[in-house]
Formats: structure tokens, C-alpha cells, sequence
């Protein structure tokens, strides 16, 4: 029994790790200072597609979802799961205003972008 919870808490913590990684990568590729926690784009934005951003149009969001989601997971208390659902519903909401603003700051470049990602998570959405 405490071999296969050991084996789960390592489990959900390499998951955590990946996480982290996955969101540094994002936050490395997009630079320091050019990405906007408002959901609104820049003035002199580029569109990145290089790194994580080749696959996936918010690997900094899947990150935190991945993150968190795996916490979850080690402390399934309501309370948890309940401010992980608000996390997970806001991110969700503001992927939908930023691809507004995306698509009406870089146009058709931006809805080809779209048709070759994934918004959140590879091959499910």
C-alpha cells in the first residue's frame, strides 16, 4: 500500500514538473516582458509560433491546468477541486477574449495559426 502511494505521489510530481516546465518554456520562447496577463495583445505584438506555440496556442495555460490539475489529484478535497474548476473556467474565458483580440490584431495569419494548434491539449482540444 505505501509503495503504490509513493509510486502515485511521484507520479503526480514528475506531472507537476512537466507542468512547470511546459509553462517556463512558453514564458522563454514568448521573452520576458512581451506577453500581457490582460487578455488584450500589445501594440507591437508578434505572433509566435516556434517552441510549445508550434503545437499547442496556450502552453502557458495547459502549464497551470497540468500544474494544479495534478495537485488535484494528491488532495482531491472539494475545496480543491472547486478553486481548481474557477481556475480552469477563468483560463478558459480569457483564451476566448484573447482570440478575439488575436484574431482582430493579426487577422488571417492568426486563423491560419489556429487551424494548425491545439488550443489547450495536443490531438483533444
Amino acid at each position: 500500500m505505501i509503495f503504490t502511494n509513493i509510486l502515485g505521489y511521484g507520479f503526480l510530481f514528475i506531472f507537476q514538473i512537466c507542468g512547470c516546465l511546459l509553462s517556463l518554456w512558453a514564458v522563454m520562447v514568448m521573452k520576458l516582458g512581451k506577453f500581457n496577463i490582460q487578455p488584450e495583445v500589445k501594440i507591437n505584438a508578434a505572433l509566435i509560433s516556434a517552441g510549445p506555440y508550434r503545437l499547442i496556442r496556450n502552453p502557458m495555460y495547459t502549464g497551470l491546468m497540468i500544474f494544479f490539475g495534478a495537485g488535484i489529484f494528491n488532495s482531491p478535497k472539494l475545496i480543491n477541486v472547486m478553486v481548481f474548476s474557477l481556475l480552469v473556467a477563468v483560463l478558459l474565458l480569457k483564451i476566448q477574449m484573447e482570440e478575439k483580440f488575436m484574431t482582430s490584431h493579426f487577422g488571417q495569419a492568426y486563423l491560419q495559426y489556429k487551424t494548425k494548434t491545439y488550443r489547450l491539449f495536443p490531438f483533444l482540444f
